[in-house]
């Protein structure tokens, strides 16, 4: 297990290395929100359109691909690098081609980050990888969105600030990452759906959407309406694929990013509890209770011995 963590961390390093790399302005696209304008639907194949609560770079690491955002596609192939602002819907497409394609993408909500990979082969095969969040206290979205304000104005100088900005993005999700300031979020395929690729498509798309989406603590009505599907029928498929109810595993979720940031931060319990979704500190440290026999504080107390 040790050496799949060192060779997972590697491969992150890399994957935020090649996020942060040098590229000409004309790779470096914005996709801004406009209240007329959402993610067209007639492209044909498409995959997690949901509408981000924070910012997201994209990127094609092989192949070529898009994103349809902002009304557009927005054409990927390696070099480009396409930033999400706040309240845009998005939603991640293959070529007009049908390539095969890699993706990177990385998520930013005031001082949460997150990492994700997807893979598309023709004619219509997704896979999601293992994504990992980074925790730590910098607010990694206010550079986030000051790179989209760069972009958006374009005035003297904005690719170097661009750059600049971008590469303090990265190296401080670098930082976090050496650290160890990791919460490793894996997907794992229900034996007794491995021969349905239909349904596996569409639990895995649930938990990118969970894994994205839970410190907003989304209704199950919410996340099935992002896949398609009647919440009675997602809740009976989660319930009889994973083993828990959809909205055992969003509860599940959040328990072991408190469990994380408890351990990892000096956050207070307050501040934990909102960054999780949680309207009071009571609310989380009862659910916390719950699931782990101990308080929010008596588990950070336990953590340091004391």
């Amino acid at each position: 297990m040790g050496d799949l963590a060192v060779t997972s961390e590697i491969l992150f390093e890399s994957f935020l290395q090649e996020l942060g790399a040098n590229r000409p302005p004309e790779d470096l696209l914005y996709a801004k929100a406009s209240p007329s304008e959402c993610a067209p639907t007639g492209r044909g194949l498409t995959i997690h359109k949901h509408v981000s609560d924070g910012h997201e770079f994209a990127f094609v690491r092989d192949g070529t691909a898009a994103v349809l955002a902002s009304g557009r596609p927005h054409e990927l192939s390696p070099g480009k690098l396409l930033l999400i602002g706040r309240q845009v819907e998005h939603a991640e497409s293959p070529s007009e081609l049908l390539e095969p394609y890699t993706m990177g993408w990385c998520y930013a909500d005031h001082t949460y980050a997150r990492l994700d990979h997807t893979s598309f082969t023709p004619p219509a095969e997704w896979r999601i990888g293992p994504g990992i969040e980074l925790t730590g206290r910098t607010d990694v979205e206010s550079i986030a969105a000051a790179i989209g304000a760069e972009l958006n104005h374009q005035e003297y100088g904005w690719d170097r600030s661009v750059q600049g900005l971008l590469e303090y993005f990265t190296c401080i999700l670098i930082r976090r990452l050496r650290r160890g300031s990791v919460v490793r979020l894996r997907v794992g395929e229900s034996p007794t759906i491995s021969t349905d690729p239909r349904t596996w498509r569409v639990i895995q798309a649930v938990l990118q959407y969970c894994d994205a989406n839970y410190r907003h603590n989304p209704s199950v009505a919410e996340v099935a309406a992002a896949v398609g599907y009647s919440p009675s029928h997602l809740s009976r498929l989660m319930s009889a694929h994973l083993g828990c109810s959809l909205s055992e595993h969003l509860r599940r979720l959040r328990i072991e990013a408190g469990k994380h940031l408890l351990q990892s931060t000096d956050l207070s319990i307050g501040e934990i509890a909102r960054s999780l979704g949680y309207g009071e500190p009571s609310h989380f440290s009862h659910a916390f209770s719950r699931a782990q026999g101990l308080s929010p504080r008596a588990y950070r107390d336990s953590l340091r011995g004391s």
